[in-house]
């Protein structure tokens, strides 16, 4: 027998999948306080024969220390164990999120208003990791705030076989992110690769040791191959790690697609048109009545629009400023 349970964890979905006869869990679940009874009652008691983190966030991996306890392996993609691990961020990620304010172009008083939020993402990452619930946040996500108890995953992806289920490394929104997909059935647990009518805004993190020029991952360009292979499978059914289980998987990934193509050529325009940019000009210009109020978020975008175009050639920067890659211009002209 086949068949697909989901949990609802909060904001978090997690899916318990029977494949003839193994017990598959498809992410651990978030550690708000009474997650674990929510899990157990869910379960009736019956544990999984594994269990497996599509990513090392916290909503998506933090209940794995306590897994591990009752014997339930946790698998992971080992470019991710520096977070389930609590080696990763790390002073170093921080000390680079606190330069890339520095050099990214943004006016005094927001660059000071950045850097205290570094700090103060550097507290939270502390205290989660403490052992304390904290109360809920603003958005009330979760009945309370989220704990991440460190642990050593039992398992790598390579580590976990289960017959019929195939584990595909598709980093970009973590450098060891990672999908499941069950061919017989076109099942797709998507974690935070592909949500319900939602692009992800690609993160400013660390690759934690998976290369590149300098500390920080590239995001959005591995996030859009992610993409692209998920749409050479064709699933039939999505079941994403946050909302509700969804059908016509190819459109969603489209409309992913889509958007970032009109935020690429968004950006290319003004580049062409105004001239050389740093990172925060080009936000101001793109989002000017949003790029104060979030700064994180939409830098974090247009960062990884300008990643994309690089990657493509289609843009070039100096270390501050980006502008329309030559052969770019050539072509448009």
């Amino acid at each position: 027998m086949r068949d697909v349970t989901a949990v609802s964890l909060g904001d978090n979905t997690i899916y318990l999948v029977t494949l003839d006869g193994a017990r598959v869990l498809i992410d651990t679940g978030p550690d708000f306080r009474g997650a674990d009874a929510l899990l157990e009652e869910a379960l009736r008691g019956r544990l999984p024969d594994l269990v497996i983190a599509t990513h090392g966030h916290l909503d998506h991996a933090g209940l794995g220390a306590w897994w591990q306890a009752r014997g339930v392996p946790v698998a992971m993609h080992r470019l991710d164990w520096p977070l389930a691990t609590g080696k990763e961020p790390s002073g170093e990620e921080f000390a680079a999120l606190e330069r890339f304010v520095q050099d990214c172009g943004a006016p005094a008083d927001v660059a000071l208003e950045a850097r205290a939020g570094v700090e103060a993402r550097r507290r939270w990452s502390a205290e989660a990791r403490g052992g304390d619930y904290r109360p809920a946040g603003r958005d009330r996500r979760w009945p309370t705030g989220l704990r991440y108890v460190p642990f050593t995953p039992a398992k790598g992806l390579e580590d976990a076989m289960v017959p019929g289920l195939e584990l595909l490394h598709l980093p970009g929104h973590t450098p060891g992110n990672a999908v499941a997909w069950v061919p017989s059935e076109g099942w797709l647990f998507s974690g935070d690769q592909l949500l319900p009518g939602l692009t992800p805004t690609p993160a400013l993190q660390g690759h934690h040791g998976a290369g590149g020029p300098d500390w920080r991952l590239r995001s959005l360009p591995l996030f859009i191959d992610g993409l692209q292979r998920i749409r050479g499978l064709a699933p039939a059914r999505c079941f994403p790690g946050h909302g509700e289980p969804f059908g016509d998987v190819t459109a969603a990934v489209d409309a992913n697609l889509a958007q970032a193509e009109q935020r690429a050529e968004r950006a290319l325009d003004i580049l062409r048109a105004a001239g050389p940019r740093t990172v925060y000009e080009l936000a101001e210009a793109l989002y000017p009545r949003a790029v104060r109020r979030r700064f994180w978020q939409i830098v974090a975008t247009v960062q990884g629009v300008l990643d994309l175009l690089e990657a493509r050639g289609q843009a070039v920067s100096d270390g501050v400023r980006w502008e329309v890659a030559q052969a770019a211009s050539a072509a448009r002209s």
